[in-house]
């Protein structure tokens, strides 16, 4: 489980390290308790509550499916904001 404060190694589609973020906030919810502004916040797709339904919906359906397991939009997910911290170029301001 990741915790605030914690930085991660985020790779591109290749596996290649591309960013290292922070996490600044967690909170456990459900597919159903996400809210627009969480879905817009995540910069997906078009930053609608529907795209990210859809497309989270399909990755953790095919997630589950690939460990023999299925996936409820009643199992508990984690919810997680943070920011860029690295490269520069890309870093949130104030980090």
């Amino acid at each position: 489980m990741p915790r605030v404060g914690s930085h991660w190694i985020a790779c591109d589609g290749r596996g290649r390290p591309r960013i290292v973020i922070r996490s600044t906030e967690l909170r456990i919810g459900t597919f159903d308790g996400v809210d627009p502004a969480y879905a817009a916040d995540e910069g997906e797709g078009d930053l609608s509550l529907e795209s990210w339904r859809r497309e989270h919906r399909r990755y953790w359906t095919r997630s589950c499916a690939a460990r023999g397991e299925s996936w409820s939009q009643d199992q508990e997910i984690v919810l997680e904001r943070f920011v860029v911290v690295w490269p520069p170029e890309h870093a949130d301001p104030g980090t």
